[in-house]
């Protein structure tokens, strides 16, 4: 390689420029579209590709929203045609989330968690979503995309099952650096702390 270009004149790709806070894309192993070479495409294409994932939940034959068959297909199609590997738990250590292994076991525990607590309708549909999004990027499942996908798995609950519109989670795209995904980021990290209120 010779200035971050391989002999047969390829450029690497270069994700720098990430937003605070986000699961870090140090290299591009799985990346399937070759032509993806700065953080401004692959953002593109993977907003495009979860375009597709909004559809099916909002006409798709989704199954149960708390199972966790739904929420890998979820994954899968928020970004299958970008990495080879959306759909499939992460199978690494990251400085977020619980350990790799212990990942299908809490997001089933958190799905029946959730479905029994929507049942017994026992809090406020705001507070449901921030905790059930809190938790959901606290397991973090995923190598990334945790943060679009719990928001989506959370407006497949406000769709599919409480028959109501998707939250509006921000009027810029949380995925990019901005004053409201750094609200948003620091709200998380409260609620890691028990607080929620920030985040509802």
């Amino acid at each position: 390689m010779l200035n971050g270009r391989t002999l047969c004149g390829m450029t690497n790709p270069d994700f720098s420029g990430q937003p605070d806070g986000a699961t870090p894309i140090d290299d591009a192993p799985g990346l399937k579209q070759s032509h993806i070479h700065t953080l401004a495409q692959l953002n593109e294409a993977e907003a495009l590709n979860i375009l597709a994932a909004v559809d099916w939940i909002e006409r798709g034959r989704v199954g149960s929203v708390f199972q966790l068959a739904f929420y890998l297909e979820l994954h899968k199609r928020m970004l299958q045609d970008v990495w080879d590997w959306a759909g499939h738990y992460r199978l690494t250590k990251l400085n977020i989330g619980v350990p790799y292994y212990d990942v299908p076991m809490r997001l089933q525990q958190a799905g029946l968690d959730f479905q029994t607590q929507h049942e017994a309708n026992a809090v406020s549909f705001l507070e449901f979503m921030a905790t059930y999004h809190h938790r959901l990027v606290w397991i973090h499942p995923f190598r990334n995309g945790n943060g679009r996908w719990a928001r989506l798995a959370c407006d497949a609950v406000a769709i599919r099952v409480l028959k109501q519109p998707p939250i509006v989670w921000a009027s810029s795209d949380l995925a990019t650096a901005s004053q409201e995904r750094s609200r948003y980021i620091e709200a998380l990290r409260a609620a890691d702390g028990l607080d929620h209120r920030p985040l509802v």
